[in-house]
C-alpha cells in the first residue's frame, strides 16, 4: 500500500501544479478614440474611414481600417507596454477572429472574439509550453476544453471560472489515467483512476483525496472494498487477498485494526 499512497501523492502535487498554470490572462482592454490623439490616413467627410493609423498620446498605436471615424474591420492594435492584438474589429472593439500578445507573461491567445473580449473557440499559450484549446466566454475558460502542460500532462473536459468543473480525464505523463467528477479544479465525486502499474481505484473522492465508498484493486487481484480517508483505508472495509482470503472489519491508515488471525478463522 505505501507504493499506493505514493502515487497518489505525486498525482496530488501534479495536479497542485496544473492548477496554478491554468490561470490567464485578463483580455478586455479595448482602444478607445474619446482619448484624443493624432491620425493618419484616408478620410470620408471629415471622418477617419478607410486605412489609417491612430496613436494615442501615452504611445498606444493602431493601424488599419476605419469606418466613419470608428475602428472597424481588420486592424492592429499595439499597447505602450508590448501587449498586442491583430484580428477584426467591429464597433471598436476585437470581434471576430484575431490573436494577441501579452507581454508580461509572453503568452499569446488565438481564437475568436466578441465585444472586446475572448469568446468562442480559442487557444491560449503560455511561455513554459502548456496551452489550452477551447471554449471561452467573457475571457473565461467555460465549457470543453483541452489542457495541455509542457511535461506531457493532459486534460480533457469541462471548465467553469478557469477551473476544472464537471467531468473530466486527467492523463498523466507517466501513465496514470483520473476520469471523474471535478469541482474547482480538485478531483471531488465519482472517479477512476488506473494506475500505470495496473493497479486501480474507483469510487469517491473529497478536495482530491481518494475519500469515502471506493474499491481499490491491485494488479496481482487483490482487493480492497470499504471506506478510505485522506488516501488510506480508514473506516469498515474488505480486504481480499489474490488467493481469496477475506480480512473484513475496521482499518485504521492502511492496517486491519482487528486482529487478522481471528478475522480469517472467522471466514
Amino acid at each position: 500500500m505505501k507504493k499506493f499512497i505514493l502515487t497518489v501523492l505525486a498525482f496530488l502535487s501534479l495536479g497542485a501544479y496544473n492548477h496554478v498554470m491554468a490561470q490567464g490572462d485578463a483580455g478586455d482592454r479595448n482602444p478607445d478614440l474619446k482619448t484624443g490623439g493624432k491620425y493618419t490616413g484616408s478620410k470620408k467627410e471629415g471622418k477617419m474611414h478607410g486605412k489609417g493609423t491612430f496613436e494615442w498620446k501615452n504611445g498606444d498605436r493602431f493601424e488599419g481600417n476605419f469606418v466613419d471615424g470608428q475602428i472597424e474591420g481588420y486592424g492592429r492594435y499595439s499597447w505602450v507596454d508590448g501587449d498586442m492584438y491583430q484580428g477584426d474589429f467591429k464597433d471598436g472593439k476585437q470581434d471576430g477572429f484575431g490573436s494577441a500578445f501579452y507581454a508580461d507573461k509572453c503568452n499569446t491567445y488565438e481564437g475568436e472574439w466578441k465585444n472586446g473580449k475572448r469568446n468562442g473557440h480559442g487557444k491560449l499559450t503560455w511561455a513554459n509550453g502548456d496551452t489550452y484549446e477551447g471554449e471561452w466566454v467573457d475571457d473565461v475558460r467555460v465549457g470543453e476544453g483541452v489542457f495541455t502542460a509542457a511535461n506531457g500532462d493532459k486534460y480533457v473536459g469541462h471548465y467553469e471560472n478557469n477551473q476544472r468543473n464537471g467531468f473530466g480525464t486527467y492523463y498523466h505523463n507517466n501513465g496514470d489515467v483520473y476520469a471523474g467528477q471535478w469541482v474547482n479544479g480538485e478531483k471531488e465525486g465519482l472517479g477512476k483512476y488506473t494506475y500505470a502499474n495496473g493497479n486501480v481505484y474507483e469510487g469517491q473522492f473529497c478536495n482530491s483525496y481518494i475519500e469515502g465508498q471506493g474499491t481499490f484493486v491491485w494488479a496481482s487481484g487483490a482487493t480492497y472494498t470499504g471506506q478510505f480517508k485522506e488516501d488510506m483505508r480508514n473506516g469498515v472495509g474488505t480486504y481480499t487477498t489474490a488467493s481469496g482470503k477475506v480480512i473484513a472489519g475496521n482499518w485504521k491508515d492502511n492496517r486491519f485494526a482487528g486482529d487478522i488471525n481471528n478475522a480469517l478463522a472467522s471466514r
